[in-house]
């Protein structure tokens, strides 16, 4: 897959385009900001109009309101469904009808306007003095790894845990269930500690290209400085930056830790044999299932697991829902977009005891929804799910 570059709207003209020319209507079907804010301006292709008058000079970009530039949560669904790309073999950012990547180029300008949101300017702020986006200082990260008393600092597989951890409660919680399991397994790994900086997907998602390949940059000094191999990836969001955006990475092996744990489980490195007699289902990640097609690994580990009752929601695998946490849905709230709410909504509809996800954000995105609607349906970790059934 061709590398990623850092685009502006003249790049994109011609899937600005051929966007505002479409009537198909598909690139609407599923899009959660629409189908919450109920305004063309965040429709798919309402952004590429946009887009189109902002580059002609009809519009500045500080005419757009914070629900124009931040209601899209980047989780693909538009280019799933948008009937110009289904045919296309080369699905880089370069071809692509992508909305999705018009509302990181205007969030991208906002940033250069230099008046973006104080939730947005902080976290922001945060990524550039500290490696991540909540401000979290060094020695934090390094006591949590000591903690973790990894035996192989040396190895040349690292797990990257990512900026959200150990500064998010959720994300921690993932990933230390992670370390136990690996541990047990005997997989050699290492965790880099403070080392680690933010993958750049987050900055990305705010709309900082600048910030995001200064950490491409300095990721990639630090994985040549540390000989790194294979890099294990707890949120597909770091993935995603990792396979899709990096140059200069195509040697070294990029996975998803539910990819890791599935070839323990299938080689019987470890038994699951504590029984979990509960009905689950799967949230798909969007950037694990329809943007990386990681679908059925999270699936085989949760159907190997002892009187686990697997099932599917409506909306799963490539028509999954957003849990509203991508784009900067994890770090402000919309009053008109309540796209978490929904997808509870969603979850609670299957009538299941016990959603499971693989990613941070989403832990946390639906953790708070399912609180806010008072749904007595437990939000857990693939992980958490695996080292349960080993107790």
């Amino acid at each position: 897959m061709e590398k990623y570059g850092i685009l502006s709207l003249q790049d994109y003209r011609k899937q600005i385009e051929n966007c505002v020319n479409c009537y198909c209507g598909l690139c609407n079907k599923n899009c959660p900001a629409y189908m919450e804010y109920r305004n063309a301006g965040v429709s798919p292709r309402g952004l590429s109009e946009i887009a189109l008058a902002l580059s002609q000079g009809v519009y500045d970009i500080s005419d757009l309101s914070d629900e124009i530039l931040y209601s899209c949560v980047g989780c693909r669904a538009c280019e799933w469904y948008c009937s110009e790309n289904v045919y296309l073999q080369d699905k880089t950012r370069n071809n692509l009808v992508s909305p999705a990547t018009i509302a990181e180029i205007l969030r991208s300008i906002k940033v250069e306007s230099g008046t973006v949101h104080p939730a947005v300017r902080d976290a922001l702020n945060n990524i550039v003095r500290h490696g991540n986006p909540y401000g979290g200082l060094a020695v934090e990260k390094d006591e949590w790894v000591k903690g973790l008393e990894i035996k192989d600092n040396q190895s040349k597989t690292i797990l990257y845990v990512g900026s959200l951890v150990p500064y998010e409660d959720n994300a921690k919680v993932m990933a230390e269930a992670t370390v136990q399991i690996l541990k047990i397994s005997g997989v050699d790994f290492a965790i880099l500690g403070s080392k680690e900086m933010d993958s750049g997907a987050n900055a990305r998602m705010l709309g900082e290209e600048g910030l995001f390949e200064e950490m491409v940059e300095q990721n990639l000094e630090l994985f040549q400085k540390n000989k790194v191999e294979k890099i294990i990836c707890i949120s597909p969001h770091d993935y995603d930056a990792f396979v899709n955006y990096y140059e200069g990475i195509d040697d070294i092996e990029i996975v998803h830790y539910t990819q890791v744990l599935w070839d323990i489980i299938s080689s019987r490195q470890i038994n699951l044999k504590k029984r979990i007699e509960k009905k689950v289902a799967f949230h798909d990640p969007c950037y694990l299932g329809r943007r990386s097609e990681i679908y059925d690994e999270p699936r085989n580990i949760l159907g190997s697991i002892p009187s686990l009752r697997l099932v599917e929601l409506e909306f799963s695998r490539g028509n999954s829902f957003c849990c509203g946490g991508g784009g900067t849905g994890l770090w402000m709230d919309l009053p008109s977009v309540h796209i978490d709410l929904r997808r509870a909504d969603q979850i609670h509809d299957a009538e299941i005891e016990c959603v499971a996800v693989a990613c941070p954000i989403c832990y946390t995105m639906l953790q708070a929804a399912m609180k806010s609607r008072e749904y007595q349906i437990e939000v857990k970790d693939v992980s958490q799910l695996v080292k349960d059934s080993l107790s």
